[in-house]
């Protein structure tokens, strides 16, 4: 049996939705230049009733305000400022993590009511956000006055884009300049 008064830190203890958020908002922080450390994941019940008592029934200050926690339910994780001695002083760091985890459509206990600054959770039905197509290039198939051309394209973002140089080589389309600014006209 695990001892109640130890936090679980292990992210593999989450619901594999809640390790995927968890896994996509710390490489977000990470890239942001925020160092995260993560606190506490799953809480088993035994823990979260121990954590409720203190500040009521058992000495301490009071750290949670609920029995039925997401914690239990493998669905949240606790984090702090990986920097000794500014762990939850800096409040510029949570607002920044509660903005980066709002864009991943995770909760931040930072906007509640009676705020939890270093409390994140999902809810069941979370998904990861789609993420934008990488820009890639490839020969497209372009059609030019019924005619067909093969060109090197960028796929990007469910779109298709040419290079305007390569609409040279249709017959009957002509590529100029006017500066910095393209004008393609039919001959």
């Amino acid at each position: 049996m695990s001892d109640i008064t130890k936090a679980c830190r292990d992210i593999s203890e989450l619901s594999v939705s809640a390790q995927a958020a968890c896994t996509l908002f710390l490489d977000k922080c990470k890239k942001a230049g925020l160092s995260v450390l993560i606190t506490e994941t799953y809480r088993p019940q035994a823990r979260q009733n121990w954590l409720y008592e203190q500040g009521r029934t058992r000495p301490g200050n009071v750290v949670t305000w609920t029995r039925n926690s997401r914690h239990t339910g493998r669905m949240a994780w606790d984090i702090c400022k990986h920097v000794k001695g500014q762990e939850y002083s800096d409040n510029s760091f949570f607002v920044k993590c509660g903005s980066i985890a709002k864009e991943l459509g995770i909760t931040w206990g930072g906007t509640w009511e009676t705020p939890d600054k270093p409390h994140f959770e999902i809810s069941s039905t979370w998904k990861e956000p789609k993420k934008e197509d990488d820009e890639m290039i490839t020969k497209e198939l372009v059609i030019i006055n019924k005619n067909e051309y093969a060109m090197d394209a960028i796929r990007k973002d469910g779109n298709v884009y040419v290079k305007v140089r390569d609409l040279m080589m249709a017959p009957g389309i002509e590529v100029k300049s006017r500066g910095r600014i393209p004008v393609i006209e039919t001959k």
